[in-house]
């Protein structure tokens, strides 16, 4: 890895990057658990909630099997309801599946998702945000650097909450890109779209098995975050 300040564009992670995710699951637990208290007649779609993080975590493995029963003999009766979907956008296959798990509309699995996951927590965003590194950012801007942004879920809501403007947004849910990290296709739209080259990209993040892994797979440096803020700031004073 080279000094930061020797390369052509910096793209960041989103979700547990330029925002302390721990930090932010603490106040939406607490969010949650309020709300649910009020509305107990409701509290399935938590289940929810937590079933489309775990299916979103491990997506990579699912998709694979739905495709392969897609692409097989026709079968009369017994079809999940998700299944039909494999093909389709990554956020619909993915709400699709967790409505035949839930065996309740998708509409269902969508407003709850776009609800607790993309809308409510936007104050929280703010709240938790890692100043230190949004400061840095602009710095990097007035040097001259490029910013873009990478994640495995919508961006633009979230970026406006933390007040912060980029060159480029690339949200796996994009329909160009399609694909969640650890894949590389985002870096590599990254560099088609702006005529970068690997060498010219560093990618951040606070997770190897994803962000590191992608930087890896599309021949480009990373550098992983720790989560810890103390320690993150102490990296920051070497950068």
């Amino acid at each position: 890895m080279k000094p930061i300040s020797e390369y052509k564009a910096l793209v960041f992670d989103l979700d547990g990057t330029l925002y302390y995710q721990d930090r932010l699951r603490i106040k939406m637990a607490w969010m949650l658990l309020s709300y649910y208290l009020c509305h107990f007649w409701r509290i399935k779609e938590l289940f929810i909630i937590k079933d489309f993080r775990k299916i979103r975590e491990h997506w990579d493995e699912i998709s694979p099997s739905l495709k392969a029963r897609d692409e097989g003999p026709g079968v009369s009766g017994g079809k999940d309801p998700g299944e039909d979907k494999a093909s389709a956008g990554l956020e619909d296959a993915q709400y699709a599946y967790v409505a035949g798990k839930f065996s309740c509309p998708v509409e269902t699995v969508r407003n709850t998702i776009e609800t607790w996951m993309y809308s409510k927590p936007l104050k929280a965003v703010f709240e938790t945000r890692d100043s230190m590194l949004l400061k840095m950012i602009g710095d990097y801007k007035e040097k001259g650097q490029k910013i873009f942004i990478f994640s495995d879920y919508p961006i633009e809501d979230k970026l406006a909450a933390l007040g912060l403007k980029a060159d480029g947004m690339y949200a796996a849910t994009d329909e160009r890109l399609n694909e969640l990290k650890p894949s590389p296709k985002g870096l590599k739209l990254i560099m088609q779209d702006h005529g970068l080259e690997p060498g010219d990209l560093l990618m951040i993040g606070d997770r190897m098995s994803r962000d590191g892994q992608a930087a890896l797979n599309a021949g480009c440096d990373y550098l992983i975050l720790p989560k810890n803020k103390a320690k993150r700031e102490k990296l920051y004073k070497k950068m």
